[in-house]
């Protein structure tokens, strides 16, 4: 693709000692929905730079609609299992009872301006219905800062 590959990194998927995903099942689901909460928005993000190839741009969107269907998934599973009363997509920038640590992944979630225009003045539809319609892109800076939460 041009470029040189990056080295491929070592996760700690405790943060530090700061989580049991591999003890605790609840944490392991908790952590899954920011994982593939952040994969949605990553590829929605990255999808502009790779307009000029037709092949990488229809990969990463089925990547991206893959991502999105497993976010959906793990979220409506968390609430099924009690650990939380979230909906299947983000609704509003809520990270729901996820740690703090992992709002920058919600963080623009709350737009209701799409194309220039704010969507609840255009409908009537009030703004949690709104932002639940759209995913917004996160650029590269703000996934690596996300994800440096879980490099080793």
């Amino acid at each position: 693709m041009g470029g040189d590959p990056v080295m491929e990194p070592a996760f700690d998927f405790t943060a530090g000692g700061n989580f049991s995903p591999f003890t605790d099942y609840p944490t392991f689901l908790a952590l899954s929905q920011a994982f593939e909460d952040t994969g949605v928005r990553a590829y929605k993000g990255q999808a502009g730079n790779v307009m000029e190839n037709d092949v990488v741009l229809t990969a990463a969107l089925s990547i991206h609609s893959v991502e999105a269907r497993h976010a959906s998934m793990v979220r409506r599973l968390r609430t099924k299992k009690g650990h939380d009363s979230i909906k299947g997509w983000i609704t509003e920038g809520s990270n729901g009872t996820l740690p703090a640590a992992t709002q920058a992944i919600y963080d623009g979630e709350e737009n209701v301006m799409h194309g220039g225009v704010d969507v609840t003045q255009l409908t009537g539809i009030d703004s949690a219905a709104v932002t639940e319609g759209w995913d917004e892109p996160l650029n590269k800076d703000q996934v690596l800062g996300i994800a440096s939460l879980f490099l080793a």
